[in-house]
C-alpha cells in the first residue's frame, strides 16, 4: 500500500482538500482518499507540486507518426491536405509506419498520457493500438462529399470498425470534416452512433477557407478539389457556416468538435446545446493555420472543453502538457484548474470513457502525474503512476 500526498491534488475536477492522501493499492489502483491525521507520517510519501489523474488526449493521428517533419508548415488546411495525400501516394512501408506508432505511442505514455482519441482511415495503427499500455478509442473516418456515394462510403468504414472490435478494441464512426463529407453522410454516421450509444468526432472550423466554402465564396478547396480531379461543380453553398449546416444530423450525442479555430460566438452556442465538446490543438493551429482559436468565446463552457495533440504530421510532439502551454501562454480566458480539467475529465468524457480515467476513481488505475507551475507554465516532473 502507498499513501501519497502533494501541495495540491487535482482530482480531475477540483483541487481535493487539503491534507488529502491517496491510498494506492498493489495494483496501482485508487483504494481511498484519507485525511493526512489517519496515516502515520512515514509512511506518507509526500511531492512537490500538484497530483493529476493520468492525462486523456482527445484527438489524435496516430497513423500518421512517420510524417513527422516532412510537411511544411503555415500552408492551410488545403495544402496540408495536398502534403498529406501526396505522402500517402509516395509507397510508405507498412513496417515504416508502424514503428513510427511504436514510438509515438511510447512518447504519449512518457508524457503522462494514459487515454487517447484516435483518428484512423485503415487498419495501419491497430496493432499498436492492441499492445499499448495506452486505452484508445479510434475513430473510423469516413470521408464523402459527392451524396450520390453515401452508402458506398458508409459502407466501406464498417470493415475496420468491425476488425477493431475483434481486436477488443473500443471505436467509432466518424466524420472528417463537412467540406470532405455530405450532409448525408455525416447524418448517418451521427445515427449509427447514437444507435450504438458511441462519441462522435469532426474536424471543425480549422481553416478560414471552409467558411468561404460553405459561404460561396472563392476558397483554397478549390485547387485542392482540383489536384483531386474531383468534380464538385454540383455542390451548392448554403451560404451560412459549416457548423450551422450540420449541426442538426447530430441528436444530442457527445459529439466532440475538433480544432473551432474560426467558430463564432454563434456556432458555439448553437453546438453547446447540442451536447458538444470543444477539443483545441494549439500546435497543429500554428502549424497548418499560424492562427489560434479565440479561447475567450469559449470561456462559459469549461467542462465542454477538451484538448488533443493532433498528429506528428502537424506537431513536433505529442505533449499535452505542451499544448496547454501554448493556451495558457496566449490566452487568460482559462484558469489553471480548468485547463487541468480540459487535460483529464472532459477528455475522457468526450470519449465514453469517464468511468475508468480522467478522475480519481476508487477501484482504478487511471494513472497519476505530478505537475508543477511556475511562470503561467506547466511542467510534467514524474508520472507517478
Amino acid at each position: 500500500m502507498r499513501f501519497l500526498k502533494a501541495d495540491k491534488i487535482f482530482d480531475g475536477r477540483q483541487y481535493l482538500p487539503e491534507g488529502s492522501v491517496l491510498v494506492i493499492d498493489s495494483q496501482n489502483r485508487l483504494k481511498e482518499i484519507v485525511a493526512t491525521t489517519v496515516v502515520q507520517n512515514d509512511k506518507v510519501e509526500s511531492f512537490e507540486g500538484i497530483i493529476t489523474p493520468g492525462f486523456v488526449n482527445a484527438h489524435c493521428h496516430l497513423e500518421l507518426s512517420h510524417l513527422k517533419g516532412k510537411i511544411q508548415k503555415h500552408t492551410g488546411i488545403p495544402g496540408f491536405g495536398k502534403q498529406i495525400i501526396m505522402q500517402r501516394m509516395s509507397g510508405v512501408s507498412k513496417e515504416k509506419i508502424h514503428e513510427a506508432a511504436l514510438a509515438a505511442d511510447e512518447e504519449m505514455w512518457n508524457n503522462g498520457i494514459v487515454a487517447v482519441g484516435d483518428i484512423s482511415n485503415a487498419d495501419d495503427s491497430f496493432k499498436t493500438k492492441q499492445n499499448s499500455k495506452i486505452k484508445y478509442h479510434t475513430f473510423i473516418e469516413i470521408l464523402g462529399l459527392n451524396p450520390a456515394n453515401e452508402k458506398m462510403m458508409f459502407d466501406l468504414s464498417l470493415p475496420f470498425l468491425r476488425m477493431l472490435q475483434s481486436l477488443g478494441l473500443a471505436g467509432s464512426l466518424a466524420a472528417h470534416a463537412p467540406y470532405s463529407t455530405s450532409l448525408q453522410l455525416i447524418d448517418r454516421i451521427a445515427k449509427f452512433d447514437k444507435e450504438n450509444n458511441l462519441p462522435l468526432s469532426i474536424h471543425n472550423q480549422e481553416t478560414e477557407e471552409e467558411t468561404k466554402f460553405f459561404l460561396g465564396q472563392p476558397n483554397g478547396f478549390k485547387d485542392l478539389y482540383d489536384f483531386l480531379k474531383a468534380d464538385i461543380s454540383w455542390f451548392k453553398a448554403p451560404g451560412c457556416s459549416s457548423l450551422r449546416s450540420y449541426i442538426n444530423a447530430f441528436n444530442d450525442q457527445k459529439t466532440m468538435l475538433v480544432h473551432n479555430t474560426f467558430s463564432t460566438k454563434e456556432d458555439i452556442e448553437t453546438a453547446v446545446n447540442k451536447n458538444c465538446f470543444f477539443c483545441f490543438c494549439p500546435n497543429a493551429n500554428l502549424y497548418i493555420e499560424n492562427k489560434l482559436p479565440d479561447y475567450n468565446l469559449f470561456k462559459e463552457y469549461q467542462n465542454s472543453l477538451c484538448i488533443g495533440t493532433d498528429s506528428l504530421a502537424s506537431n513536433d510532439s505529442l505533449d499535452l502538457v505542451a499544448e496547454a502551454n501554448v493556451i495558457l501562454k496566449n490566452s487568460k480566458a482559462f484558469s489553471l484548474e480548468t485547463i487541468l480539467q480540459m487535460m483529464t475529465s472532459n477528455n475522457a468524457s468526450a470519449l465514453n470513457v469517464e468511468s475508468e480515467f480522467g478522475s480519481l476513481i476508487p477501484g482504478k488505475n487511471s494513472g497519476l502525474n505530478l505537475v508543477n507551475f511556475e511562470n503561467n507554465q506547466l511542467k510534467l516532473t514524474q508520472k507517478i503512476i
